[in-house]
Parts: structure tokens; C-alpha cells; sequence
């Protein structure tokens, strides 16, 4: 499997993703751990929406609508009944990402997973290296629910910078604990 190659314009692209699907907006005002992973998107969607338009406006485009226009083209999800996110069969089973950016040349799956346990954790990072075989980059959004955050505080230790890089540096994966 080739791997895209990781620009520092891409690298920026992929950072206004991840901090519009991480704003403070999103998990500083939303009870996030008594909605549904749906209804977390829902809240998600918008904010990427307008992140992304105000960058195509700051390339250039003097037409903020046509910019929007051009993101909700650009954007795909689950929970547009306009879209479809193709399924991706593996081993028998149809995964697909909860949304998906085709913006500056660059196809990118975004996958979303909420929960308090590894098992939680675990499948979200099956899913993305399955999405990594057909997308530039996949960006991995886990939401930590546990009561003490120990999945996101454990983010700084040798075993889970390691497999970060891993999934970075071999399958062009960003993983991201919000």
C-alpha cells in the first residue's frame, strides 16, 4: 500500500480538521457523554463545515457561499440523506468512516468512536487501518467517557506515543482522544 505523502500543507490541512472536530464549542458545551455518537456528529458537522469554508475563503474565494457549497460537496457523512460513504468490505463485513473529506487533492475518513473501554478503543483503530487502504489519511476521533479521562491522561505514555507514531508513520493514521 503507497502512502500519501505527508506535506506540510497537508499536515496543516489535517490539523484544521482535527481542532474543528475537537473545538472547545463541540466538547466544552455539548453533555457529550449522554449523546449518542450520532448526535455528537450532528453537533461536529456544522462547526467542520464553517472551518472548512473559512479556509477556502482565506485561499482566495470571495464568495462565502460558494465556498460553503463547495465544503458540503467536499464533505461526506452518514447523516446527510444526499451522501453516500461507500462501505469498504473486509473479511466479510462492510465498514465504512463517519465522514469523509475530498478536499486539495486528498481523500480523508474521519472516524468517530465514544466510549470508556479498550475494547471501545481498540475497534476504532481496526476500523481506520481497514479505511487507511482506501483513503489518503484517516483521522480517528476517540471520545474518552470514562469517569477519571484515564484513556485520554494515558495518551503520554511510551506504549501510546508509540503506536500513535505507528499508525502515522505506517498507515497515515492520526489518532486523536478528545
Amino acid at each position: 500500500m503507497k502512502q500519501a505523502s505527508k506535506s506540510q500543507k497537508r499536515i496543516d490541512f489535517l490539523d484544521l480538521i482535527s481542532e474543528s472536530i475537537t473545538h472547545e464549542d463541540i466538547f466544552g458545551t455539548l453533555n457529550y457523554k449522554k449523546k449518542s455518537e450520532d448526535q455528537i456528529k450532528q453537533f461536529i458537522y456544522p462547526h467542520l463545515i464553517k472551518d472548512l469554508t473559512n479556509y477556502i475563503v482565506q485561499g482566495g474565494e470571495e464568495d462565502k457561499e460558494k465556498a460553503k457549497e463547495v465544503v458540503k460537496s467536499s464533505v461526506k457523512w452518514e447523516g446527510d440523506v444526499n451522501t453516500t460513504v461507500n462501505h469498504i468490505l473486509f473479511m466479510g463485513t462492510r465498514n465504512r468512516p463517519d465522514m469523509v473529506v475530498e478536499m486539495n487533492d486528498i481523500k480523508i475518513a474521519i472516524e468517530f468512536k465514544k466510549g470508556a473501554r479498550g475494547t471501545d478503543l481498540r475497534a476504532g483503530i481496526g476500523q481506520s487501518i481497514i479505511y487507511a487502504t482506501h483513503y489518503d489519511f484517516v483521522l480517528y476521533l476517540f471520545i474518552d467517557i470514562s469517569e477519571d479521562k484515564r484513556i485520554q491522561n494515558a495518551q503520554g505514555g511510551v506504549n501510546e506515543q508509540a503506536v500513535c507514531k505507528e499508525l502515522w508513520d505506517n498507515y497515515n493514521i492520526k489518532f486523536i482522544v478528545a
